[in-house]
């Protein structure tokens, strides 16, 4: 082998390991994002009776029925669930999202996500898919969103990557924002 190989195969090792490294989502962040989720899960329950106590509610549901060429009649429906509170530097009331659902079909398969944020910036921790998938059975996604990267567990078929995951969760947020959190 030649000195420029043995080199190439070092490095291209080296690069391996240091991005192996650079994608583990420690024990105590999976269990955080573990805390946070039945924390968010309880304040999704206790939201669903608030009606009952004479407490306002802290959600919004966006309906939307549509034609997909090819796909036929979809049904797409998308759940925030937010705290409110005060913008610092202004003053004025900001609502925060803490927790997304969203549930549509694409002809005939059906399709569920789950986004958990965390953090004074709503940044996204968790993110899970459930769907038909194209062989009769069920595909299952979960992202965990760590310091130094990302965690994925996946049964069955990813239909989105922790990317395209993290880009629909922001374009979600920025809807949320457009309608929550204007200026009047």
């Amino acid at each position: 082998m030649t000195r420029f190989h043995i080199t190439f195969i070092v490095l291209l090792m080296a690069l391996t390991a240091v991005q192996a490294h650079a994608q583990v989502v420690t024990k105590a962040e999976m269990a955080s994002i573990r805390a946070a989720y039945s924390a968010a899960k309880e304040q999704i329950a206790l939201n669903s009776h608030a009606q009952e106590q004479n407490v306002p509610r802290s959600d919004m549901e966006i309906v939307s029925h549509y034609v997909v060429p090819g796909c036929g009649p979809t049904e797409e429906v998308i759940h925030y669930y937010f705290t409110p509170g005060e913008d610092p530097v202004l003053g004025t009331p900001v609502y925060n999202i803490y927790f997304i659902t969203r549930s549509y079909n694409v002809a005939a398969r059906k399709f569920y996500q789950e986004f958990l944020f965390d953090g004074p910036e709503s940044e996204l921790v968790f993110f899970y898919q459930q769907n038909d998938a194209l062989d009769g059975g069920t595909d299952e996604t979960r992202y965990y969103h760590g310091k130094n990267g990302v965690h994925k567990s996946v049964k069955g078929t990813a239909e989105l990557d922790e990317v395209f995951a993290t880009r629909l969760a922001d374009e979600l947020t920025n809807a949320f924002n457009l309608l929550m959190n204007k200026d009047h």
